[in-house]
């Protein structure tokens, strides 16, 4: 069974380069599968990552910052 590796931001650039580095890594594709985390899967982004296999998840940009600590 494969672990699931999550990617915040992933239609983002760094997002985006750390997918395109597990998928063309033999070793780690085959390790891990991808979920992608990002604000608006609908964008044509996002698409692209899921025709590569990469399962997207939608951010909640509403929910408030927490104030851990106060």
């Amino acid at each position: 069974m494969s672990k699931i590796i999550t990617v915040f931001g992933a239609t983002g650039n760094q997002g985006r380069s750390v997918i395109q580095h597990i998928i063309s890594d033999v070793k780690l594709s085959k390790e891990f599968r991808i979920r992608g985390v990002t604000r608006d899967t609908s964008k044509p982004t996002s698409k692209a990552l899921e025709g590569q296999g990469v399962t997207l998840v939608k951010a909640c940009p509403s929910i408030k910052k927490s104030k851990a600590g106060k």
